[in-house]
């Protein structure tokens, strides 16, 4: 087919982007209104009207996947036929070249290497120990980010003041981001954020600006909303000659702002770029009308938007599913019996997909799926129990268990790092070795002989007095609450804590799913044995499955099944988004909930869960906002929940939409009762009262809060009210916990 031909299946719309060729244009594509296809179309129509060569044409995207299709589709569509399109590639990729082509100018041969991440932080901790600084005060990885955070905003050192920095931390980090530069270039080495960085520095030589900015007669962007400062400042420059410039995105679908994408380079397009032309894509091929009006009703809540209306052929289809359930166990066993009931009418189970907000909450998922026996893969993703930081806390339980467990015993000691090298390890090795003993036992032998040096026979004689400890705990005390010991005397807990990288959050929300899933079992013995059995499914040349990732791992992609479980208040929207980011954050957190909704083509299930289980203690939970800010209209509410009260039995709550105390017998951990997920994580033990059943509360009422003081109430919805207090502003709480003043 030609590129003629593809022009007349295009709708209007599509048309008038595809031909819109010369000035500023940005294309707001809708989800699932053929960007792909306009994008790659607008680039074959221009190589045959023959308004540039192929190697004029800039495209960057921000994987190399869609690079791949980009070029592929784009050669298939050109009538004349082109080799290949020389200039369609990752912002990163096409930073490399730039800079390879003149890379003495910055001080640098052509032949340089590009550092990844683990490398970046080796080099990092080399600079921190010759500057004499203590790990443990200026972390590497939290070096390394705010590195990388200076870098996404095209900040040289020098470009960085001292003033503007709001901490001592801060303050060296800079220097060592100066010490860093200084010693890349000495190894002949960039990383990754100088792909771009130093590329816009190469533009301020006016003749290396000039030739490729005059070469690019026309510049495509693909997902633009996802941006960050230096891409678009670089795109900034490459377009200042023809102005000839190209952005699709949605601006409705940016959700890595914790990755640097910057919303307002999509906001402010028609203010940086003058005489540009806003072309709106808003017929959807995807799903059905009521998908896209809940999602609708849903994104028009953001202030910070451009705004659009998808509409679609396919129907109205059905209504939204609302699931109520009592529980977050009930919850999975809810998906899996709804996943049954789809089998038997479409065995093709590639065509549903689980979208979760935080990646613990596929531990039930996963258990409850294999109990059904329905396949499953995680996407951009491992399973729950064979993900690393799992694992490292299975293999201290494992310790106390049985301590000649010699695998268990290599992967605890080596994490956290303790100083004991490979020439240390193999002193135990050969001694256990010779004498057939396990490792447990040699490394108890070792620490009271002068093998090792003081200082590492210290610290393996402190890692086997852990396992020690935990072991003495066995008769009296819960095998979780070993667990939690293990963990926060070995300095495990500490290790992720203090690691800023995004991650490490994630990897401690699992570790506090761990010590949930372990709760449901009598013995450490039977707990090991599930996780055996769960780990060793076979599921070999099964290739139909159900797909588990996060919402943000789904966009992009699109099922015709969904499932959207956890829309709870402190989950989805989350907690620590909100706390850190506020309204900003809340307004991200629903364009995730656009994305997860708008992935469906056909059914949406949503589920809340009244409760929802966290060491030891059920905790109630609100609906998210995001419910309510569904169209009514269009949704089903299905309540599986029986009376919730009676799934509460025995529990004493306090407040719980920003905090909850619950009595209960509790071994001193402080790093599981971290702050970033507030709303069901924080069990300080506190004076509670009893829920009081008999209290009426009406609007414009003065009431009383036991944390957040005097305020008067705004709103009443059954039993939440809004509060506005006197300190604290605008809160949505349980009546319950207010008291008439």
């Amino acid at each position: 087919m030609s590129t003629s031909e593809h022009l007349k299946s295009l709708n209007e719309l599509q048309f008038k982007a595809v031909n819109s060729t010369e000035g500023p244009n940005l294309i707001i594509a809708g989800a699932g209104t053929g960007k792909t296809r306009v994008l790659t179309t607008r680039i074959a129509h221009i190589i045959d009207e023959k308004l540039a060569f192929p190697s004029q044409i800039l495209s960057v995207t921000f994987t190399n996947k869609a690079a791949r299709e980009m070029s592929d589709r784009v050669q298939k569509l050109v009538s004349s036929g082109i080799e290949r399109m020389p200039w369609i590639g990752t912002f990163h990729s096409i930073g490399a070249r730039i800079i390879r082509n003149h890379a003495e100018v910055i001080g640098l041969k052509n032949s340089f290497t590009i550092l990844d991440k683990d490398d970046q932080l080796s080099l990092i901790k080399q600079i921190i120990k010759a500057e004499n600084l203590d790990q443990s005060q200026f972390s590497p990885k939290l070096i390394q980010s705010r590195i990388d955070q200076w870098k996404n905003k095209a900040l040289n050192p020098s470009d960085i003041k001292s003033d503007s920095l709001d901490n001592m931390v801060d303050d060296k980090s800079l220097n060592i981001y100066k010490i860093y530069q200084q010693r890349l270039f000495e190894i002949n080495c960039l990383d990754f954020g100088d792909l771009l960085l130093q590329c816009i520095n190469l533009f301020k030589r006016e003749d290396i600006h000039k030739r490729y900015a005059s070469n690019f007669k026309y510049i495509h962007v693909d997902e633009y909303q996802d941006t960050n400062a230096a891409q678009y400042i670089w795109l900034k420059k490459l377009s200042s000659v023809h102005m000839n410039i190209c952005c699709v995105g949605d601006d409705d679908q940016s959700i890595y702002s914790w990755r640097g994408a910057e919303v307002d380079n999509m906001i402010r397009f028609e203010k940086d770029f003058k005489d540009s032309r806003i072309i709106r894509l808003e017929q959807n091929y995807r799903s059905t009308n009521n998908i896209l009006d809940s999602a609708s009703s849903l994104i028009s809540h953001n202030e910070v938007r451009l705004g659009k209306e998808l509409r679609s052929d396919q129907g109205q289809g059905d209504p939204i599913y609302l699931h109520l359930v009592n529980s977050s166990r009930d919850e999975a066993a809810l998906v899996s019996q709804e996943l049954l009931r789809y089998r038997d009418e479409n065995p093709d189970l590639n065509n549903v997909a689980i979208l979760v907000r935080a990646v613990f909450q596929s531990r039930e998922i996963e258990e409850s799926l294999i109990r059904y026996s329905i396949p499953y893969r995680i996407i951009g993703g491992i399973r729950f129990y064979e993900r690393a930081e799992i694992k490292d806390a299975v293999s201290y339980l494992r310790l106390v268990y049985e301590s000649q467990d010699d695998v268990a015993f290599e992967r605890a000691l080596m994490v956290p790092k303790r100083g004991i090298g490979e020439k240390s390890f193999n002193y135990i090795i050969a001694l256990a070795k010779k004498n057939k003993i396990s490792l447990y036992q040699a490394s108890k032998l070792l620490i009271d002989t002068d093998e090792l040096t003081k200082k590492i026979s210290e610290s393996l004689k402190r890692f086997i007095q852990v396992i020690d400890i935990g072991k003495n705990m066995v008769d009296n005390t819960q095998f979780f609450d070993i667990l939690k010991v293990l963990l926060d005397e070995s300095g495990y807990m500490n290790m992720l804590k203090n690691d800023k990288n995004v991650s490490s959050q994630t990897k401690i929300e699992n570790i506090k799913e761990l010590i949930v899933a372990m709760e449901d079992y009598n013995s450490i013995e039977e707990f090991l044995e599930h996780i055996s059995l769960v780990t060793t499914v076979d599921e070999e040349n099964i290739d139909n499955k159900v797909s588990i990732m996060t919402l943000h791992a789904a966009k992009g992609l699109e099922y015709d099944y969904v499932f959207l479980p956890g829309w709870e208040e402190g989950l989805f929207p989350h907690q620590k988004t909100i706390d850190e980011s506020g309204n900003k954050g809340i307004e991200e957190e629903r364009r995730l909930a656009y994305v997860g909704i708008t992935r469906a083509r056909k059914i949406v299930n949503i589920s809340t869960s009244m409760t929802r289980r966290f060491q030891n203690n059920w905790m109630p939970s609100l609906q998210s906002r995001f419910i309510e800010e569904l169209n009514q209209d269009i949704i089903k509410t299905i309540n599986h929940a029986s009376d919730h009260m009676n799934a509460l039995q025995n529990q004493e709550f306090d407040e719980f939409n920003q905090d909850f105390s619950a009595k209960t017998k509790k071994i001193s951990f402080d790093t599981f009762g971290d702050n970033s997920y507030r709303t069901v994580l924080d069990m300080e033990e506190e004076n509670v009262r009893d829920i009081n059943e008999d209290v009426i509360l009406q609007i414009g009422q003065k009431v009383e809060h036991k944390k957040f003081g005097t305020g008067k109430i705004t709103n009443l919805d059954g039993p939440k009210a809004e509060v506005e207090f006197d300190n604290y502003g605008t809160k949505k709480l349980i009546s319950d916990f207010l008291k008439p003043c």
